[in-house]
């Protein structure tokens, strides 16, 4: 669990909002920073190769609903980050699934 300006968030909430979203891939990452004592999430969601060969309106749109569906969900903003297939790294067992840069 992680604690977002003060909101319980789980990793399996943001997987639950992307499995909702067509386009999209079971490989995602969360990343926190710090802003100004302010939490900042970025979430980078691997999508399917043909929605990076789609026109930019098309991969505007899905952003769009992937943003729209984890705020729903988890009741946060999140800057979101499209990437291609196999950005993400994969690992043996068990996935790292959050990047906490916040510090102390």
């Amino acid at each position: 669990m992680l604690i977002i300006r003060g909101v319980n968030v789980f990793p399996s909430q943001i997987e639950a909002a992307l499995l909702q979203v067509e386009g999209t891939l079971p490989h995602y990452q969360i990343v926190l920073t710090r802003e100004r004592d302010l939490d900042q999430v970025e979430v980078q969601v691997e999508v399917t190769a043909d929605v990076f060969s789609d026109e930019v309106r098309v991969v505007a749109d899905l952003q769009k609903k992937i943003a729209h569906s984890i705020e729903t969900i988890t009741g946060i903003r999140v800057a979101l980050r499209l990437v291609a297939p196999y950005t993400i790294q994969r690992s043996e067992g068990k996935a790292k699934r959050v990047i906490d840069k916040r510090g102390g």
